[in-house]
């Protein structure tokens, strides 16, 4: 099938955000520096986390820690005025990840093949590059693969692929991706465990234990795509298994610290109340990736108590922001650190009208301390210099900044979703 480029507005010019924008370009431009070329692609070699300890390693092709996701960043930047260099390693990092998408697993937003599809559409127009449109298009529409172990998250699992097939959907105005969307949130709504609470999922090697909450690993991420499932098909049962889904994240809501607990390291099932969780501060398990969720369900359900809770998540997430900027050291990423909870105030300027501002001082504070360092913001990894991903280094904080500087950038936290 032929697929026709449609150009992509670029951001608006230089204003009150110019400065910002000037951050997101030196990002760009030490991307560009520190690349490695071969045979007109480009990968980088960073400290990953694949030890003990962690070693030096070439990325993979994949949205969130690999070459796509710098790849996205980069065409954003160059489509913004940005220079030649940014647009040739833009084209060198996305040619990078289609050549390598067989190594991505099948399914998963951040992790898998459906995300490089994404990233490789987005460049495509916003670069006006056809080809890679139609490699996206290609590898979207590729055989489904089958057997190995189910997953159901959005960073690496069917929820993920759903999101992603929805938001390719759209940008190749080809509605057979719908279809497979369809399938796969059915076998999502199968693979549910069901209990009174309502839905969760289990994650890999973790059959015994509770289902997670929260956007990359739990309920809030699954809600979110079936949901996007039901507004682009109005079929009621993914809009069911959806609240069924942010029925089990309001059972662990913790009043008193008007929060959700981090599952992930509860060994064994017990009741609500028997044991004590802590809270995830960051976008994949806690407040801020739940507020990006609920914003976008009260969107498409209208349902006023998700608006509510909506404002729970973003008046948490603004409280961690306040309290970790004190912090010189502090985690800036866009999965785990400061960038995901200012991206969610960004979004929910809507419902908590201060938190846009707060989102722009945490950018201007971290620039101020960590613009001209060697190593940059810090990326969890202590000592690890250049840390080039989207959610957990500089291409996802670069992509902050655009968005600080410029709201019709789209978020990388949302894929898909209008703001």
């Amino acid at each position: 099938m032929r697929t026709t480029v449609r150009s992509i507005p670029p951001p608006a010019g230089p204003g009150r955000g110019a400065d910002l924008a000037q951050v997101a370009t030196g990002i760009g431009e030490r991307l560009v520096r520190e690349a490695v070329w071969y045979r007109g692609q480009c990968n980088w070699v960073a400290l990953g986390a694949a030890g003990p300890p962690p070693v030096q390693r070439a990325l993979g092709p994949e949205l969130g820690a690999g070459t796509a996701g710098i790849a996205l960043f980069l065409a954003q930047l160059a489509a913004a005025g940005g220079d030649a260099p940014l647009r040739r390693t833009a084209l060198g990092a996305v040619g990078q990840a289609l050549a390598h998408a067989g190594q991505a697993p099948p399914h998963g937003l951040y992790t898998g093949r459906i995300g490089v599809a994404y990233a490789a559409a987005r460049c495509g127009l916003l670069l006006g590059e056809e080809r890679l449109v139609a490699g996206a298009g290609r590898l979207a529409r590729g055989r489904r693969a089958t057997g190995g172990e189910r997953r159901f998250d959005l960073l690496g699992g069917s929820a993920g692929s759903i999101a992603g097939l929805l938001a390719l959907a759209r940008l190749l105005s080809d509605e057979r991706l719908v279809q497979r969307a369809q399938r796969l949130g059915d076998e999502l709504a199968e693979g549910a465990r069901r209990g009174r609470e309502g839905w969760s999922w289990p994650a890999p090697g973790e059959r015994r234990m509770h289902g997670r909450c929260g956007m990359a690993h739990g309920a809030a991420g699954i809600a979110w795509a079936l949901l996007e499932l039901h507004a682009a098909t109005g079929a009621p049962r993914h809009r069911a298994a959806a609240e069924r889904a942010l029925d089990y994240e309001r059972h662990w809501f913790d009043p008193q610290r008007a929060d959700w607990p981090d599952l992930g390291g509860i060994e064994r099932r017990e009741r609500r109340g028997t044991f004590c969780a802590p809270p995830a501060t960051g976008w994949a398990d806690g407040a801020p990736g739940i507020a990006l969720a609920r914003l976008r369900a009260w969107r498409i359900a209208g349902d006023e108590r998700l608006r509510g809770e909506a404002e729970t998540a973003l008046a948490t997430t603004a409280a961690h922001v306040d309290r970790e900027l004190l912090t010189a050291g502090a985690d800036f990423t866009l999965g785990r650190g400061l960038a995901g909870g200012a991206e969610a105030l960004l979004a929910g300027v809507a419902l908590h009208p201060q938190g846009a501002e707060l989102a722009r001082r945490a950018g201007e504070i971290a620039a101020s301390r960590h613009a001209g360092s060697l190593d940059g913001w810090p990326c969890g990894i202590a000592g690890a210099g250049l840390a080039p991903g989207l959610l957990g280094g500089h291409a996802g904080i670069g992509l902050l900044y655009l968005r600080l500087h410029d709201r019709a950038v789209p978020s990388p936290l949302l894929i898909g979703a209008p703001d």
